[in-house]
């Protein structure tokens, strides 16, 4: 099955998590993804566009849960719900494990950026990922309900890249004289990740 670049990134980051994730957690890691591809190389992973919703970030057209949406009736992606307190409902998702990491059309650079984005993010709860989400440069000044606006970081500091693990995966991956990572590195970092979680 052909799988377009949103789809590949998705279903790589649920197969990544290996367990149920939360709506709003799992649009929110996609566009910190996303953000933090832009700051470096000027273009989104996943090339949906973000506008600031009642709960910050989210995709425009809330393309990200339509798209989820249209996996799971695939059998590809797992969705169910639970009820929460004052009656709200929370909406999981789960990879199905039906989907060859191997058929996905990302490279060893994306998977990279899925793993230090998960690594940097998969632990936070819901409030802390929303809080992460909001203290991105495209949401400092949005206006809400109007499209974000994205910006490429001209340099990264030395400072800015020790710091984070998120950089340092990214800029170690972007250095890398090969183009794809041999996926049984691949594995063995998901594998390291997963306990890490």
């Amino acid at each position: 099955m052909a799988y377009t670049r949103p789809e590949a990134i998705l279903l790589g980051l649920l197969h990544v998590l290996g367990r149920d994730v939360a709506r709003t957690k799992l649009v929110k890691l996609t566009y910190l993804m996303d953000e933090a591809n832009y700051r470096l190389r000027g273009e989104t992973m996943t090339g949906f566009e973000y506008i600031f919703d009642y709960y910050g970030p989210n995709a425009e057209g809330n393309a990200i849960v339509e798209m989820l949406g249209e996996l799971g009736e695939e059998g590809l992606v797992d969705i169910h719900s639970r009820d929460m307190p004052g009656d709200r409902v929370m909406y999981l998702y789960r990879d199905m494990g039906k989907v060859d990491p191997d058929e996905l059309p990302l490279s060893g650079d994306d998977w990279l950026e899925i793993l230090a984005a998960v690594h940097k993010y998969g632990a936070m709860n819901r409030e802390q990922i929303v809080a992460a989400s909001k203290d991105t440069t495209p949401m400092m000044n949005a206006v809400q309900f109007q499209r974000l606006q994205f910006q490429q970081d001209s340099v990264l500091t030395d400072a800015e890249i020790a710091s984070s693990v998120f950089w340092q995966e990214t800029v170690a991956g972007m250095n890398n004289e090969s183009t794809r990572i041999p996926i049984e590195e691949i594995r063995e970092q998901l594998e390291q990740s997963h306990t890490s979680l």
